[in-house]
């Protein structure tokens, strides 16, 4: 299933979550929460807005599932842990959230020291969801059998999104690498689950498919509580994806006629 194994663990089991921690002890530790997040927001801050708004996009949940669609038919394997980790990311931070009354800076920062763009949505800020939603399914790519530059990109991608929830001034740098740490841990464990819990079956496939396509069909139609300036790669993005996936729906559910045209 994965080409990494346990026993011998890569560094891309580890690396990401070695690094979050340390830095979160040292800003911790040296009570540079805010002072870090004030330096970040603002050097990160230029106009058009709708740049890191549109970044940030990304990190929505619905907007993660959708960018499997495309391995739907092809890889059924990481379709699979993918939701598991999704499972388990989700319960771990609306477990979280409720229990750690950490504010957002809106409600700590005076207005005129930083900078807010789009919508910031909720009270409690840790863990970021956002982050935690994007690292997970980066560690589900870089877990699995994929090449070392589709596993940096998706990494960066990642990285952009939790550096987004700084940007938009949205999440604490301690927030955004707790998301990291969650996300990754997350994946970790659904590549270990998904060994135990097989899901590759065609049922199960149709089942999994059937919900992607079900959260394109959301977010084109259904969602309208998201930011107007991110509302147009909200529709083309998951248009596309679904695009990428005709042919693996198409050997999920009708796999007949794959062979009768072959």
């Amino acid at each position: 299933m994965s080409t990494l194994s346990f026993k011998n663990l890569s560094p891309w089991y580890y690396a990401i979550i070695l690094f979050a921690v340390l830095m979160m002890i040292i800003i911790a530790t040296a009570g540079y929460n805010q002072s870090l997040f004030l330096i970040l927001n603002n050097f990160f801050y230029f106009k058009p807005e709708a740049f890191w708004i549109n970044v940030t996009l990304f990190g929505d949940a619905g907007m993660v599932m959708i960018l499997m669609l495309p391995l739907v038919g092809r890889r059924p394997e990481v379709i699979w842990i993918g939701f598991i980790t999704a499972i388990l990311a989700t319960i771990t931070v609306q477990l979280l959230k409720p229990y750690i009354d950490l504010p957002r800076p809106p409600s700590v920062l005076a207005s005129d020291t930083f900078h807010t763009m789009g919508n910031i949505f909720g009270s409690k800020t840790f863990p970021s969801g956002h982050t935690t939603a994007a690292f997970a399914l980066a560690g589900v790519i870089a877990l699995n059998s994929f090449s070392n530059t589709t596993r940096v990109l998706v990494l960066i991608f990642a990285f952009m999104i939790g550096l987004s929830r700084i940007a938009v001034g949205a999440h604490w740098p301690i927030d955004v690498l707790a998301g990291m740490v969650i996300g990754w841990t997350c994946a970790i464990a659904g590549v270990w689950l998904a060994r135990y819990l097989p899901g590759t079956s065609r049922g199960v496939q149709m089942v999994t498919s059937f919900i992607l396509v079900a959260t394109v069909i959301y977010l084109v139609f259904f969602h309208h509580d998201g930011d107007k300036e991110a509302r147009f790669m909200e529709i083309t993005v998951p248009l596309i994806c679904l695009a990428l996936s005709l042919r693996g729906l198409q050997s999920v559910y009708f796999p007949g006629s794959i062979r009768s045209n072959e």
